[in-house]
């Protein structure tokens, strides 16, 4: 009987490991499309007023495409007098474009390049929201070259409304005229509101 028995055990083990090894070896193939389609870009990006203040000389902005990340590039050039405060008050506008509320923010600002290592000659540089002022964060921070506040809060944007933002620098008096001290990359996040 105890042979019997074995052999029964054996002969279920066996049945249920084949039973297994075939379900393992089952697919099923459900098909499915994806189509990428392409729209407007929910916010954009235009040069501010202030660029045409005296032909430019405090601020200017261009774009460009960057072949490697397939991304279009907005390049903004301010110009600080040493030992001055310069306050530049609408530099680029960020404007919606969408028929729905957005939220924008500086999601992070980080050095690109430093022309003057060890230099520190941007004393203080504060990318911020002038308008619209419902950010409960409006700047995000550079100090002495190094950035210590790199986000700003969000600001909502009505459809057709753009966000103003602005520049308040001090250069160090005995930095050099007339040449490029640092590059910083500013990314402006958009999220849908609500």
């Amino acid at each position: 009987m105890a042979g019997r028995s074995r052999t029964r055990l054996l002969g279920l083990l066996a049945v249920l490991l084949g039973a297994a090894a075939l379900f393992a070896t089952v697919s099923i193939l459900n098909v499915t499309y994806w189509y990428v389609n392409t729209t407007q870009p929910p916010v954009k990006k235009y040069v501010g007023n202030d660029t045409y203040v005296m032909n430019g000389a405090f601020v200017k902005a261009d774009w460009y495409y960057d072949p490697n990340t397939g991304l279009n590039i907005t390049r903004v050039y301010v110009t600080g007098v040493p030992g001055d405060i310069v306050n530049i008050t609408n530099a680029l506008r960020v404007c919606n474009n969408y028929n729905v509320s957005v939220k924008i923010r500086i999601k992070d600002a980080s050095l690109l390049q430093d022309f003057y290592p060890g230099s520190n000659y941007i004393r203080y540089m504060a990318v911020k929201f002038i308008q619209p002022t419902n950010a409960t964060d409006n700047q995000a921070v550079i100090q002495n070259e190094a950035v210590v506040d790199p986000s700003t809060g969000y600001v909502t944007l009505q459809p057709g409304q753009c966000a103003i933002l602005g520049v308040d620098l001090i250069i160090d008096a005995n930095a050099p005229y007339y040449k490029t001290l640092a590059a910083y990359q500013i990314n402006i996040e958009k999220v849908p509101s609500g």
